[in-house]
């Protein structure tokens, strides 16, 4: 088989997956996530923002947009990818697929498509809400803010290979999705919230905060010391961690789901 040929085989999977997808719940219900999150950030940027100007005006307000863009991509990778692989055991449709032209290697490749496209619709109609809130309540959008889309997209990539690699692994769909939603969502959230001794820094869930981070840039913290006086401590994001370790769960989850997926029995 030429190359050419597995490159169409993967283009019509993947066509045939995402317009499934994209017509179904799966596309709506993250949408819908999506808008609700932006409406609650309105709220939330909106009182924030009164009593500045300019650069700090328009921060303030992104502040909860950004912040709740990693809730958004993690919302919309589970919903699209979590039961992409195991779907194909659990149904039975295996016996068929697996034994004719297109390999696994192939519709491995085409349910990766499938689930990731649809999700990076959903982060680019998020993005778009949210500067246009922006720039419509404050006349303009922070050149950082753009400049976060490629760390979100890393991050959608990071979750998607989580995703399937859950996905490969679990006996029904229903149970990939649960599991997903739990360490992706709701542990994310989690380690988002609570303060820590030592940094997390390997967590994928910690690391998603660069997406908020990276926009607002420098920032002071403020703490209580043992002597219960205020102490300012100004922290500055890091992104070159963060990028490695998205980077590396985006790999080696994507390569083992592929490998378990590849070599996993009926």
């Amino acid at each position: 088989m030429t190359r050419t040929d597995v490159l169409r085989q993967v283009a019509v999977i993947t066509g045939f997956e995402a317009r499934r997808k994209m017509l179904s719940w799966r596309m709506f219900f993250p949408m819908l996530c999506a808008v609700i999150i932006c409406a609650l950030a309105y709220s939330t940027g909106s009182a924030e923002m009164r009593g500045y100007s300019g650069t700090a005006e328009m921060l303030n307000l992104l502040r909860p947009f950004v912040a709740s863009a990693s809730l958004v991509i993690a919302i919309s990778a589970t919903v699209m990818s979590s039961e992409s692989l195991s779907e194909e055991f659990e149904r039975g449709s295996g016996y068929i697929t697996f034994t004719k032209p297109p390999s696994r290697n192939v519709l491995f490749a085409g349910k990766f498509l499938s689930g990731f496209i649809p999700s990076l619709i959903v982060l680019f109609t998020y993005y778009a809400i949210s500067f246009g809130v922006c720039l419509v309540l404050t006349g303009g959008v922070p050149g950082r803010a753009f400049a976060a889309i490629p760390l979100a997209v890393l991050y959608l990539l990071a979750v998607t290979g989580v995703c399937l690699l859950f996905s490969s692994v679990a006996p029904r769909s229903s149970m990939a999705m649960m599991v997903s939603f739990l360490l992706l969502v709701v542990l994310q959230i989690f380690m988002l919230n609570v303060g820590f001794d030592s940094e997390p820094w390997a967590s994928l869930g910690y690391q998603s905060g660069i997406l908020g981070d990276y926009v607002l840039g420098n920032q002071t913290e403020y703490t209580m010391s043992s002597s219960g006086s205020l102490v300012s401590d100004e922290f500055e994001p890091d992104v070159r961690i963060a990028c490695a370790v998205m980077s590396v769960y985006a790999v080696f989850s994507t390569a083992f789901a592929a490998f378990v997926f590849r070599y996993r029995n009926m």
